[in-house]
């Protein structure tokens, strides 16, 4: 039983466990993914870049719109989401969490090998995992995601207003240190010693109405044609302000253990497992469920050929939920099922969105541009990226790299070609999203109006 335990937790790490950011844009991808003015999305995240002027003449100024080249790949192969079909896997839904339908898979991570030793004596179990050790970490395994996007936003530079959707999850699972030693040092489990999990899960949709501001503090001077990426000093800040209508809301606090008795492996290999979960979601998800407010910050500064932009979303966004329900749910070993007990019925209760921000830095001469951007994610995790770009007439080269929730080095590339207003970037990158410790490599594609 005590094997079947340790992979039950891989399986719930597999779905649980970090995942690394990704741009759709092919043309920052290939830059590792940084954020610089010119990029699509980056006033999503730094609102002052709204009031930046675009780059006019340069090949700066442009808009995305990605392909989804990975739909033909998982229409071509989907996975079984039946957990009763003998072809249900739980790592290949797990790899499919981990990547987005835009990229296409050219390289797939290396699937679970089979190297688990299981070390079997009367009064002790060790299981030794592997490369699957790492996946247990000396600290919360954290898995977050935020979606705002479409994004529909009208207005001037200056003066603005908009809609989007506003999704957020994140999943935080801590081992005891005894289970975590077991898991990822493969030490052996002994008797009449107590294994415990903790996991922390909550999910919530919202319909953002959003309106804002961003203005020059500083008009460009010494810029030519009134362009700050091309010299000259300029200081720009801006505020988006939101009133968020709730439509759907589910959080989980659990904690299971299970203990050993006398011996190990007996004749009656006596082993007591508890489970408690608290559920609370909302009672009726709709629209105008529940609202609350928030806002989004950004400040960027252009001295010279250099460019600093710091920008924060989501500070102090929270929704108060009109009507929500609590249930425990528990495991009753006498008996071996599960009991479900309401707590709450129809309560208001107030849940918070997760505050991102990034840093970035860039440095331009010509039609060479390098820069830096530190990201901090909404499961709470600080992603360093470099990248650069330069220009050989119409035909652009990229490259970069990023350091990825499991602290392992991406790097990124890629080119394109620009014909008058339109053109084609593609990228190349690899990631790590995968059980294993392998790298894969992921291509990406997507058009681009230029101003």
């Amino acid at each position: 039983m005590l094997h079947r335990i340790a992979l039950a937790v891989i399986a719930l790490v597999a779905i649980a466990g970090p995942a690394s950011a990704q741009s759709f844009d092919a043309r920052r991808l290939g830059m590792g993914g940084i954020i610089v003015s010119e990029v699509t999305g980056s006033a999503t995240q730094n609102v002052a870049y709204r009031a930046v002027p675009k780059p006019g003449k340069s090949f700066g100024g442009y808009n995305a719109i990605p392909l989804p080249l990975g739909l033909i790949q998982y229409f071509a192969n989907p996975p079984e989401f039946d957990p009763d079909n003998p072809n249900f896997n739980v790592f290949e839904i797990a790899a499919l969490i981990g990547r987005t339908p835009w990229t296409l898979q050219l390289i797939e991570s290396e699937p679970l090998s089979s190297d688990v030793v299981i070390d079997i004596a009367q009064n002790s179990l060790a299981v030794d995992l592997g490369e699957l050790q790492r996946l247990f970490p000396d600290e919360s395994i954290r898995y977050g995601i935020s979606w705002q996007s479409p994004n529909f936003e009208f207005g001037t530079r200056n003066v603005f207003a908009g809609v989007r959707p506003q999704t957020d999850g994140f999943n935080s699972l801590d081992l005891d240190p005894a289970l975590q030693q077991a898991l990822a040092e493969g030490a052996p489990f002994e008797p009449n010693s107590v294994y415990g999990v903790t996991d922390v899960a909550q999910g919530q949709t919202a319909i953002a109405f959003t309106a804002g501001a961003a203005l020059p503090l500083v008009a460009p001077r010494d810029a030519p044609e009134g362009d700050p990426r091309r010299g000259g000093f300029a200081v720009y800040a801006g505020a988006r302000l939101k009133y968020l209508s709730g439509v759907a809301f589910w959080r989980g606090d659990a904690a299971g253990s299970f203990a050993t008795g006398d011996t190990i492996f007996g004749s009656t290999t006596p082993i007591e497992a508890s489970y408690s979960a608290d559920i609370r979601d909302a009672s009726n998800p709709k629209f105008g469920a529940g609202s609350g407010t928030g806002g989004d910050f950004g400040v960027a500064m252009f001295v010279d050929h250099f460019e600093i932009g710091v920008g924060v979303t989501d500070l102090g966004s929270s929704v108060k939920w009109d009507r929500t329900d609590l249930r425990r749910i528990t495991y009753d070993s006498a008996t071996d099922e599960n009991q479900t007990v309401v707590l709450e019925r129809d309560v208001p209760y107030t849940s918070r969105y997760p505050v991102t921000g990034s840093l970035n830095v860039a440095y331009r001469t010509g039609h060479t541009m390098v820069g830096g951007t530190l990201d901090r994610t909404s499961n709470e995790r600080w992603i360093p990226r470099v990248g650069f770009e330069t220009w050989s007439g119409t035909v652009p080269v990229r490259a970069g790299a990023y350091v990825d929730t499991y602290k392992q080095v991406q790097f990124t590339g890629g080119s394109g070609f620009k014909l008058g207003s339109i053109g084609l970037d593609v990228a190349l990158a690899t990631n790590s999203r995968g059980i294993t410790a392998s790298r894969g490599l992921e291509l990406a594609a997507s058009l681009a109006l230029y101003n």
